[in-house]
């Protein structure tokens, strides 16, 4: 085996991501609201999302591949004599502390524009934040981590839900929020919020059941692992020990896997016998001690009631 394979190998495992039935209704919904913008008048509001999941059911991951897969391209206009930069999808992580100037600041350079001015005050970047999202005729905003609005004390709440229907209304784009569960509360604190704002929940795999079992088996025929590992076949023991440690939630199974391939040396850049890099319980279970040791890593928050 050449460490060209080896190496092609590696990249898979840490590169891993399966459109599972929960990512492809996601992102069927986030073009459904993409397809009623464009067909719409200006006196129709844009549709708008709040994702919620618990931490692990790769809300990050499903955000950042719809943007990969919705890319932007570059159009010649002739009006302007120049060419312009088109960005469909933008993905913002918001910052923290959440702060008005941070908050304009990160979709303009979402948009791949630079700060025009360092002393620039609020209403200077939102203008500048409005008129890009226009001239690139941005349909959709995926703002992850919205938790860091409730983290930040100092910022209410309210003042950054209104920054987010101030963008809607002026800047004609679908948002999408993604969060824990937390932030729904953030949603029903006015009726408002809700009318604008639809529902979307992320599940992790519940059980150790068919739907499960079928993920792994997905997760090997990308791995193409040089041997059968059986990483679905119940029999193998391999279903049941990867569900209990991960709990349904894929980057706590993606990091096991992960680990586990690291353990059997696969990441080192000398590596190169593929077909020693097998998988079995024994193993899984030393990647798990060092990922999370002992502790009840997989508690589940207290859920902020609707």
């Amino acid at each position: 085996m050449s460490i060209e394979e080896a190496k092609a190998f590696a990249k898979r495992i840490a590169n891993l991501f399966i459109e599972h039935e929960e990512v492809t209704r996601v992102w069927d919904r986030f073009d459904s609201m993409r397809t009623h913008l464009k067909a719409g008048t200006e006196n129709e509001d844009p549709r708008h999302l709040m994702v919620t999941g618990l931490s692990g059911v790769w809300k990050t991951q499903i955000s950042k591949r719809y943007v990969k897969k919705n890319p932007g391209f570059t159009i010649y206009d002739e009006k302007a004599d120049a060419e312009i930069d088109i960005a469909p999808v933008i993905r913002v992580k918001l910052p923290y502390p959440f702060t008005q100037m941070d908050f304009y600041k990160r979709i303009i350079k979402a948009l791949g524009a630079p700060i025009v001015r360092s002393d620039a005050r609020v209403n200077y970047l939102k203008d500048q934040a409005l008129h890009l999202l226009v001239k690139q005729r941005t349909e959709m905003i995926i703002f992850d981590e919205m938790n860091f609005i409730m983290r930040t004390k100092r910022f209410d709440n309210q003042e950054a839900m209104e920054m987010f229907k101030d963008l809607t209304n002026e800047g004609r784009v679908c948002l999408v929020c993604m969060g824990t569960p937390q932030i729904e509360s953030l949603r029903t604190m006015e009726d408002e919020y809700i009318g604008r704002f639809g529902r979307e929940r992320i599940s992790r795999f519940e059980n150790c059941d068919e739907k499960f079992q079928n993920l792994l088996v997905q997760i090997e025929e990308i791995l193409q692992p040089p041997a059968p590992i059986g990483l679905g076949d119940v029999k193998t023991g391999l279903p049941a020990l990867l569900h209990f440690y991960c709990q349904g939630r894929i980057r706590y199974l993606h990091n096991i896997i992960i680990e586990a391939y690291r353990l059997l040396g696969v990441f080192e850049s000398d590596f190169h016998d593929i077909s020693k890099s097998q998988l079995n319980v024994e193993l899984i279970e030393r990647a798990k001690y060092n990922l999370f040791g002992e502790i009840d890593h997989l508690t589940e928050p207290t859920l902020v009631s609707n």
